[in-house]
């Protein structure tokens, strides 16, 4: 079948999170040893209760699939991983554990069954209780069947025909589901100089990193034929559309990019941040949702994929220099933890090169809508007057409810919430150059984000702003 048919959506979301992990190995961010795990801890059950993994032999540019049993034996195991599940989930809410500790813990819960399969919680389904997923036996080296269903049901989910391509790139797509050779780390490192070569890049002396790092000196070198603009731009006007653009980079001298989008003229300018929180990434799949989507009205849109890319491939909360950058801004920053403690704000405000480039670029956009994504507290918190209304609006039309942001630091109107408490996030500052009428929100999904609801959220960006704005 070709890959261009239409797939379930449960079953395109993997495909999705299959490719994002593919690139991800391709550019060097992942090693083998995660992308293979990433990809094999891949599941979905679509409507009529099938358990859909990927199917590795398969597997080529796009994801196949193959149906997987995960019926569950119900006994006291099962209960007793519940409970320890639910012991997490509330140790995470009353601050005690931080979201990484939390992660690691519920991962960690592992039951082996008497016919020696083992089970684990499956994260992705896994809400106010504990939903279970196995572990094919490793010694069961037939595969799995798949049942044909009747012709008055819906067909099984098809196997995707890998698309034809160079050697060079199936050994490079598909290698760490094997071990990882010389070749394909070779092929990744060029793979990632191809993506820099392609990344136009506006950018002065002080946004890099001082700090030189091992792959520092061949990302110089996969730039040298890219156009360079010295300095920064004096006005926004100036910044060419659809277009990556770097302004800064992170710790570990990763090219932080924006891309800007028009339609009309003097719209309203919006700037949208997928992802902040390391361990915090499914925004990323909005912000690609708004880079392609045809827009409408009157809006000059500015998204940001990431400015934790760091803490992205760490898969942790903070930079990697520890530090939790939503506590780090500048405007209302204070001395929050210690070094090593979860929400560490940094030595000083705007100490962090990732922030210190956002900072740089809201200086030059000044956002009237600024919209931070995060994770999963499933929420976006009230507001009032025209604050409240762009909030309602926008969480009408994603399924979120209006929830008080009691544990975050966000905003109610003109007013932070917990100011005296936390300091240093992108919501204050981001209020600190805005007008009256602009408006800085942050929007908590739940642990995952299917791509109905990733479009949902792109789409309301560009309604809330025609509506507002």
């Amino acid at each position: 079948m070709a890959s261009s048919q239409q797939l379930p959506p449960e079953l395109e979301r993997l495909n999705r999170m299959y490719i994002e992990t593919c690139e991800a190995f391709d550019r060097g961010e992942i090693t083998g040893d995660e992308a293979r795990t990433t990809i094999l801890g891949l599941s979905a059950t679509d409507e009529h209760g099938r358990t859909w993994i990927v199917d590795p032999k398969k597997s080529g540019r796009r994801a196949s699939f193959k149906q997987a049993d995960t019926t569950p034996l119900l006994n006291d195991e099962f209960a007793q991983m519940n409970r320890v599940y639910q012991e997490t989930c509330a140790q995470f809410d009353s601050g005690l554990i931080s979201a990484t500790q939390a992660r690691t813990k519920i991962l960690g819960i592992v039951f082996t069954d008497e016919t020696g399969r083992t089970w684990r919680v499956d994260t992705n389904k896994s809400g106010n209780r504990a939903s279970f997923t196995c572990e094919p036996l490793q010694q069961n080296t037939e595969p799995i069947p798949v049942v044909e269903q009747p012709a008055q049901q819906p067909p099984a989910a098809p196997e995707l025909e890998p698309e034809p391509v160079e050697d060079e790139q199936r050994i490079s797509r598909r290698n760490f589901l094997s071990d990882v050779s010389a070749k394909s780390v070779l092929l990744g490192l060029l793979s990632a100089g191809v993506l820099y070569q392609g990344t136009k890049i506006f950018t002065g002396s002080s946004d890099s990193n001082d700090q030189p790092t091992p792959d520092s000196d061949a990302i110089d070198n996969a730039a040298v034929d890219t156009p360079v603009e010295e300095g920064w731009f004096e006005k926004f006007g100036e910044v060419p559309l659809n277009t990556d653009i770097e302004f800064g980079r992170s710790v570990q001298n990763v090219p932080l990019t924006f891309f800007r989008r028009q339609v009309g003229e003097n719209g309203a300018r919006v700037l949208v941040v997928g992802c902040i929180h390391g361990d915090e990434f499914v925004g990323n799949r909005v912000i690609d949702i708004l880079r392609d989507m045809p827009l409408d009205g009157n809006i000059d849109l500015w998204t940001v994929r990431t400015i934790n890319p760091d803490g992205q491939q760490l898969r942790t909360r903070q930079n990697a220099n520890g530090v939790d950058l939503n506590r780090n801004f500048p405007g209302n920053w204070r001395k929050i933890g210690k070094p090593g403690s979860w929400q560490y704000a940094g030595t000083a405000a705007a100490s962090e090169p990732e922030v210190a480039a956002i900072v740089k670029l809201g200086d030059l956009v000044k956002p009237d809508f600024v919209i931070w994504y995060h994770q999963d507290y499933f929420r976006i918190g009230p507001g009032t007057g025209h604050d409240g209304q762009v909030r309602s609006m926008y969480a009408e039309m994603v399924g979120l409810p209006l929830i008080e942001l009691d544990c975050l630091c966000g905003y109610t109107g003109d007013k932070p919430l917990l100011e005296a408490v936390f300091g240093g996030t992108g919501a204050n500052w981001a209020k600190s150059f805005q007008g009256p009428k602009g408006v800085s929100m942050t929007v908590e999904f739940g642990p995952t984000l299917s791509e109905e609801d990733a479009q949902r959220n792109a789409q309301a960006v560009v309604a809330v702003t025609n509506a507002f704005f």
